[in-house]
């Protein structure tokens, strides 16, 4: 009889096991190590790990973030950026997962791990299955409020000094638009359309306003959402500090409406609404015409 294939995943459950017993003061276990769907990026896995005594003694379900080597811009962070803004956010109250450990070389790559929460993350099941009607309802309104509560995050007391932000003087859409120049020049081939509407938005910049923190790809898709609405806000990893209204629209591109596109906001609500809960949970008013910009 021929010997049982080797486990390719027990590599990496051994230096999870240690890494985590260092970082928790405790020896842990890893009792389920699967890898999720989806991520351009980066790998994520789920990790089921049990912590024999200490502070983070018990059983904890929890996502491995992990780079695979690849990025889909030069905006994107590096692992440990991303963990850091993160754990800034949810240390200011915003929904989103316990960030816990920072690993700058877990098995060859940076790696973090955060709380793993029940919910769907698919955006066209989200504006789609009927068991998440309510849902739906309530989305537009929650997602506002953790908009707000994003740009409100003070980006300085938290150490985020490294994130990509405008230069004294300069607006914060040239600093959007210098990225894009350098990521479409990188491709090294034409695109016409794609160079014309670079040249209007240049054209059309709008006044400098006072940066915030800002998500860089808030949408359905990138929520963890429950029957009662939303219940975490995943993927720091294009934050940066620039314009509120970069967030507020990007929630609104056709793209994320997932076939419901005669509800602007993520397939889920209208703009008005949307910008009005915002406004009362604490964000700036907000500039229609900037938002369409």
């Amino acid at each position: 009889m021929d010997d049982p294939a080797p486990d390719p995943t027990a590599a990496l459950r051994d230096e999870l096991e240690r890494r985590i017993g260092e970082a928790a003061g405790a020896p842990a276990r890893v009792g389920g190590l699967a890898r999720l769907a989806g991520g351009a990026s980066q790998e994520a896995w789920a990790v089921d790990v049990e912590i024999a005594g200490g502070a983070e003694a018990g059983r904890h379900a929890l996502v491995l973030r992990r780079d695979m080597g690849g990025a889909l811009s030069s905006a994107v962070l590096p692992r440990e950026q991303e963990f850091r803004v993160h754990r800034a956010a949810y240390a200011a109250g915003v929904r989103t997962p316990r960030p816990y450990w920072f690993f700058p070389d877990l098995a060859g790559r940076a790696a973090y791990l955060m709380a793993r929460l029940d919910g769907e993350t698919i955006g066209r099941r989200i504006v789609q299955q009927p068991a998440l009607a309510a849902a739906r309802a309530a989305l537009p309104a929650q997602m506002a409020e953790t908009l707000a509560a994003i740009h409100n995050v003070d980006a300085a007391s938290h150490g985020l000094d490294f994130l990509r932000a405008p230069r004294p003087g300069q607006l914060a859409a040239e600093v959007t638009l210098e990225r894009m120049e350098a990521d479409l020049r990188a491709i090294d081939e034409p695109h016409p359309a794609l160079e014309l509407g670079l040249r209007w938005l240049r054209a059309q910049m709008p006044p400098a306003e006072r940066p915030v923190l800002v998500h860089g790809d808030f949408r359905v898709g990138n929520l963890v959402v429950g029957p009662e609405g939303l219940r975490a806000v995943l993927d720091w990893e294009n934050a940066h500090l620039g314009d509120p209204h970069a967030d507020l629209a990007w929630a609104c591109v056709r793209a994320w409406r997932f076939g419901v596109d005669h509800l602007p906001v993520g397939g889920v609500g209208a703009r008005e609404p949307f910008y009005a809960a915002y406004e009362h949970a604490g964000g700036r008013p907000v500039d229609r015409e900037r938002a369409f910009y």
